[in-house]
């Protein structure tokens, strides 16, 4: 009993099995056989569709090519017998009445040899509509006008007239031109030209072609040419392929004149178009029937799409098969599935458990426990890293090495609780002195480390500056105010160092060499740049004072007229007169300015110095000329400055006429668009400009003819070896003719001999500036060589 219970708990188990696999198998094929036959006609559908319209594409092809060779035909005739109409032989014939010496037929010949016309008739007729001459027969003097509708008509009202007509022998074009003689109408001329040649002419496009003429003209054609008939319809064609005109003698005219469209005609591989020709009352006059070589028919593109469209069924075939085999598979996998999902999560939490806990433990091995700033570890492996990426790129890495002074001092007497929250502080603070890429470091103790990547030195140096700054502010730690400062050193890759090791330890060292030098300070580790950086950290300090309490002066070169001596006009240039350093060059301070943005203010300065000193000489009745000033880089790429010179020339009157500025050429270069938008804004003003510098910023021909410039200043690099360097005299001939040929004009500066005045002036070149003359000087002592040079 037992044995029996068992059995049938088995088969019941098993019957659950087996009938759903067959139930989801049936339906599995049914669906994808209805599909496959769905496909096989929608393809075969859509293929016979494209096919039909590559056919009817064919068919249409062959109508207007014929269309357009009617066009063609009738037009010609339309020119013959135009310009017969203006013959001089057929007029005279018409007014003498006399036309036995008329003979056209040479124009017969011509017209077959150049405008292609095979069989061509040219008929003449009197006023009165009298046959006066035909070129096919010798019969004339039959009244034309009392059988023949178009002759009566243009008779009646003399004007052209072209048709298609048929006549006795055959189908053909006609062209009636009414003939003139000092405005009075005396005749008409008529040329008539067969198919032929429409004929071969669609046989050269591969199309072949028969002309069948509508049997309701069978009786008119007394004289048929070909004397061949189709039933009734007379078929006007010479040479005729025997396997078509057996084909269309078998089915019959009757039955390709109701084809509409095209028609297939599989028994001789051919693609047949009917092309009807009505006559001028809209009756079927005429009939073409088109032939193409179905061979010669591209259905490639058919075929692709054919292709494409079996594969795209076969994949979704496919994608249906798979579809229901994954329906199968996940019907019986789905408590495996269950089992898995659950034993997934089970695993994904203890993952995440286990991910978090080595994050901690990779975070306390790497990172400082009090600020979490990288450890020494993790700094170096950074610091090789960067030093790796410096290589690659050929760019520079920076180590700061930080030192807290007197750190003990503070723990002992405050805490070490106290020195915990001081250290905490003082990260913050430096990390809003650097980059969010650059990389803060505590080795330990009261010992810091940066590194930079990819700065320049005077970066570093304001990093540095803004590390002390920040330090000289108290820290607030359990309500009392500390003080604290850092010695720093520095050293470079790849200049102190190519190894992490190195590199650590000469920053170190530069950091005791800061300490040695009062702390609260820094030092690199080379001695030289740490003295050119403190000077420079002083001269920007010094700039800013002898700018708020004037401690520039404007110095004068005269620019003088080599042939007669005279001041024609002078450069302004600026002076810094230093308490501590004397007189410093531009060249020293103008990069300086330009970094931390006082050019501009200095250039304004400058002009309106320059302006208000030569507006006092010009008041005492002096002759300086033209004012010259330099104007800056930062200045060029300022959107506002045209509008601050506007200002400045209205603010001092100075007349714009007498006003020049000076750029460089280089610095015309590096943006030349924006640069010559700005040029012509100034020029707009009355400004005159001058490029300085010329022939070092290898400006083109191109650009320099476009350039809205009154003045080329010949760079003094040029003039120092003349005329001894022949290299250098071709350059400034080259340059004179230059300025010549576009009518600019020239000076030449940095002119210190005799020997070299000469030369320029010999060269074409008068205007000169340079120590030859004067060097530049204050305005009291330019004033006083104004004098002289009255």
């Amino acid at each position: 009993m037992g044995y029996t219970s068992k059995t049938k708990h088995k088969g019941a188990h098993q019957v659950i099995l087996k009938y759903p696999n067959i139930r989801l198998f049936v339906i599995a094929g049914m669906i994808s056989l209805v599909w496959i036959i769905v496909s096989y006609f929608t393809i075969t559908e859509r293929i016979h569709s494209l096919t039909s319209q590559k056919y009817g594409e064919i068919s249409n092809e062959m109508k207007n090519f014929l269309e357009v060779f009617i066009d063609e035909k009738q037009e010609t005739m339309s020119l013959i017998s135009l310009a017969l109409s203006h013959d001089a032989q057929i007029k005279k014939a018409l007014i003498t009445q006399n036309g036995d010496k008329l003979e056209l037929q040479h124009y017969v010949e011509q017209f077959k040899n150049h405008a292609f016309l095979q069989n061509v008739w040219i008929q003449v007729i009197t006023a009165e509509g009298k046959s006066f001459y035909r070129s096919w027969t010798s019969k004339k003097g039959d009244d034309l006008s009392a059988i023949r509708l178009d002759v009566a008509q243009i008779i009646k009202e003399p004007k052209p007239l072209d048709s298609i007509s048929v006549g006795k022998f055959d189908l053909a074009f006609k062209s009636m031109i009414p003939i003139y003689h000092e405005g009075t109408f005396i005749g008409i001329i008529e040329t008539i030209s067969k198919f032929n040649s429409i004929v071969l002419k669609m046989q050269d496009k591969a199309f072949d072609t028969l002309v069948f003429v509508d049997k309701s003209y069978k009786k008119q054609l007394e004289f048929a040419a070909t004397d061949r008939f189709v039933g009734d319809f007379y078929m006007a064609n010479i040479n005729v392929k025997k396997e078509l005109m057996a084909f269309v003698e078998q089915k019959g005219m009757e039955y390709f004149i109701n084809t509409k469209g095209y028609y297939l005609a599989e028994e001789i591989n051919r693609l047949i178009t009917v092309f009807k020709l009505d006559d001028i009352e809209d009756n079927p006059m005429s009939y073409f029937l088109l032939f193409y070589d179905l061979n010669q028919i591209d259905l490639s593109s058919v075929e692709r799409m054919r292709d494409k469209l079996i594969l795209i069924d076969i994949m979704i075939l496919l994608l249906l098969v798979g579809s229901f085999y994954y329906l199968y598979v996940k019907r019986y996998r789905s408590l495996i599935d269950r089992l898995n999902t659950q034993l997934e999560y089970e695993v994904t939490l203890k993952t995440i458990e286990l991910a978090e806990q080595n994050k901690k433990l990779n975070h306390l091995a790497h990172h400082d426990v009090l600020t979490s700033l990288p450890n020494r570890l993790l700094f170096l492996d950074r610091l090789e890293q960067s030093i790796k990426l410096a290589k690659r790129q050929g760019t520079q890495v920076s180590i700061l090495f930080l030192d807290l002074d007197r750190f003990k001092e503070i723990n002992d007497t405050y805490g070490h609780d106290a020195g915990d929250k001081l250290l905490i502080e003082i990260t913050h603070r430096l990390e809003e002195c650097v980059r969010q890429y650059d990389t803060i470091a505590r080795l330990g103790g009261d010992e810091f480390t940066i590194i930079i990547e990819d700065s320049e030195n005077d970066r570093i140096v304001e990093i540095l500056e803004e590390i002390i700054e920040k330090m000289r502010e108290p820290f607030m730690i359990n309500g009392k105010m500390l003080y604290s400062t850092f010695s720093i050193g520095v050293s470079r890759y790849p200049e102190d160092g190519e190894s992490t090791e190195i590199l650590l330890r000469n920053a170190d060292t530069a950091m005791y060499k800061a300490k040695e030098h009062g702390r609260n300070t820094f030092a690199f580790y080379n001695e030289e740049m740490s003295v050119q950086a403190f000077k420079r950290v002083g001269m920007e300090t010094d700039l800013r004072v002898a700018l708020r309490n004037g401690g520039f002066e404007a110095y004068y070169q005269p620019k003088i007229n080599a042939l007669n001596g005279k001041v024609v006009g002078m450069e302004a240039l600026i002076r810094w007169h230093h308490e501590r350093l004397g007189l410093i060059s531009p060249a020293e301070f103008i990069p300086l300015a330009e970094e931390i943005g006082l050019i501009e203010k200095l250039d304004q300065w400058m002009m309106e110095e320059a302006m208000m000193t030569t507006l006092a000489w010009q008041k005492e009745g002096l002759s300086v000329g033209k004012l010259s000033v330099n104007i800056s880089m930062n200045e060029i790429e300022d959107k506002n400055f045209v509008g601050s010179v506007k200002e400045l020339l209205a603010k001092t009157g100075f007349d714009p006429r007498g006003f020049e500025l000076e750029i460089t050429e280089s610095q015309i270069m590096k943006n030349p668009h924006s640069v010559i938008v700005m040029l012509h804004e100034l020029r707009e003003l009355g400004v005159s400009i001058a490029i300085d510098d010329f022939g070092t910023g290898h400006s083109s021909l191109s650009s320099l003819k476009n350039l809205p410039v009154d003045q080329l200043k010949i760079d003094k690099s040029f003039i120092q070896d003349v005329p001894q360097n022949e290299d250098d005299v071709a350059i400034i001939k080259a340059i004179i003719v230059l300025a010549q040929s576009l009518k600019l004009e020239l000076i030449a500066e940095g002119v210190e001999t005799e020997e070299q005045k000469d030369f320029l002036i010999e060269a074409g070149c008068s205007t000169i500036q340079g120590y030859y003359y004067a060097k530049p000087m204050p305005a009291e002592d330019f004033r006083a060589f104004l004098l002289e040079h009255l």
